[in-house]
Parts: C-alpha cells; structure tokens; sequence
C-alpha cells in the first residue's frame, strides 16, 4: 500500500469516523486515558498497549489499567520493541479498514511501526483509514538541565550515497535547557533549519523555547527560522516537505524532531516518503518519569493508505 493523503481534522468533528478497531496505550501519564473517554460509546474492538518496563507503573497508572480492565480493553504486553501488529490487526476481516490510533502515550518506534506495516506488503486491503489522535498537555516545567549523551539515529538506513554531501539539520526546538544547542554542537551542520510551535498550548511553552534556545536562535538566519501550527499535521508535513526537496541533491538531511509529539508524528510520515531523510532523536544522561495533564482539544490527523492499481 502506498501514503495516498494526509488531511487535518479540526477537533470537534473528531467523532465524524466509524472506527473498527481502536489502539491506544496503558501508560502513566494522567492524560492516558483522555481520548478513551471520548469513545467510550463506539462499539468496536479496543486495544490498549503496555509497556513490560516496570518502572512505568507510577503515577496514575494503576488507575488507567482499571479504567481499562472495567471497560473490557484487550491489554496486550508489548515485550519487545515493537507490537506485533499481524496479531493485533489479524481480526479485521473488512477490505477497507477503519483505525484509531490514540499515540498520546506511545512511543516513537510504535506509531512508525503502524505506518510502515501499511506501507509493506500489505495486500490484504483495498484502503486503510488511520485517524491519529493525539492529546496535549499542560506546561511543565522542564526542571535542570538535561545532558545529551548522543545522538541516536531512530532507524538503521540503506548506506547513504558515497558522493561527499554537505550536511542540513532540521531541528525541532523544545523548551529544555541546552538540548538543542547540544544537537547542533553534536551534529555540526553546514545547514540549519529550526521549527518550533506558534501558537503553542501554553505561552509558558514558547517563553521557554526562546529563552532556552537564545543562541540558537540569534546565530540562525531568520528565513531558517519556521513557525508550525501545532494543531495543523498536514500542514507541518507540507512545511517539511517544502524544506527538505530543495535540499535533497546538495546536502545529507537529519530531521531531529524534538518538541511536541505531533511533529514526531508528521516527522515519520516524512521519512516513509523520503527514505533518505535522516530521522534521529537525542540521548540522555538520564531522563526522570514526569506525568502530564490534558490540556485543550484534541490534535487530529487522517492518513490514508491505499493499494497499488
């Protein structure tokens, strides 16, 4: 099957889909269970993912796996790194298939799993509809400064060309204390482009980001430097598409997508079209578990996959 479209969903049209399986994820997080809640009334086979790390239960996490259990979820233990998504979507008869995918409390390598697995070999349906549904949270304050150990690349890729290229990094800004700076010192880039969210949930957010980003910021040109809507995945998708072609033949791509789950969302779709586009992410030293609140309505993206004619 093949990325046929990607479409915005304002937030109170979020019920307009009639799904046939919904998958979220047993997480710690207050706001696990936000989106659950919005479709309590669906009748249709839910699924709620867990983590096998013990150090995930905390927080409101045994609260979520009895919201859950009370409403009749198939909880199914990930043990390895990704779902094993033939089992899970092997009860879905239907040639054109309807998905809700809640990724409030998944991990990037799962929701990449779901869209690549549509992507590959999938020759069972005519079409599938991916709603992903995303819920955001509260400012929290991001403490002391982290330290970035390295920067890990997301996927193993095919060898890049030989030829000597320069190299563009697209930087996700978060509002952490020296990680993006971090980045750029480990990256070293000939180029740099530098997204952030405006308007963002919180202006506590966006205070952050510019004052824990102020050298990065004062050192990038200003045409470098590109506002996102932070509600709006396809046009985040169009944004990074627009930087990354004319790039392409001169320079080596890294898409570091720090920041707001949403532009790691729309980050994976860009990678499923433009395989040599670089995904990475930072590593740290050591990263403690924070719980977050809902905030606001909802982010909704609609992604379609269809077959080959």
């Amino acid at each position: 099957m093949e990325l046929s479209s990607i479409h915005h969903i304002d937030s109170e049209k979020i019920h307009d889909f009639d799904p046939d399986l919904f998958i979220t994820t047993l997480g710690y997080e207050t706001r696990c269970t936000t989106i659950a809640r919005l479709f309590e009334d669906r009748d249709c086979r839910k699924i709620a993912l867990s983590h096998s790390y013990n150090h995930l239960k905390e927080f409101s996490y045994e609260k979520n796996l009895d919201y859950f259990n009370e409403r009749n979820y198939e909880i199914i233990p990930v043990e390895t790194a990704v779902p094993d998504l033939g089992v899970i979507l092997k009860h879905l008869p239907e040639e054109n298939i309807n998905i809700i995918f809640d990724c409030t409390s998944m991990s990037q390598r799962w929701y990449y799993e779901f869209f690549r697995w549509f992507t590959e070999d999938q020759v069972d349906y005519a079409s599938a509809n991916l709603r992903f549904v995303y819920t955001m949270a509260n400012y929290v304050d991001p403490g002391p400064a982290q330290k970035v150990k390295r920067i890990k690349e997301f996927l193993k890729t095919e060898e890049r060309t030989r030829r000597k290229k320069k190299r563009a990094l697209i930087l996700g800004l978060g509002h952490e204390e020296n990680v993006c700076e971090a980045i750029y010192n480990i990256v070293k880039p000939d180029l740099l482009y530098l997204y952030y969210a405006d308007p963002p949930v919180d202006k506590q957010f966006v205070e952050k980001v510019f004052v824990n980003n102020h050298a990065l910021i004062n050192a990038t040109p200003i045409r470098n430097l590109i506002a996102y809507p932070l509600r709006n995945g396809q046009l985040i998708y169009q944004s990074l598409i627009d930087t990354i072609l004319p790039l392409r033949n001169e320079y080596e791509i890294t898409l570091v997508p720090v920041g707001p789950k949403i532009f790691s969302v729309v980050a994976m779709l860009v990678h499923l079209g433009y395989p040599d586009t670089l995904i990475s992410y930072p590593v740290f030293k050591k990263r403690p578990s924070v719980d977050r609140h809902p905030s606001g309505e909802p982010v909704v993206l609609d992604v379609r996959f269809e077959g080959e004619e």
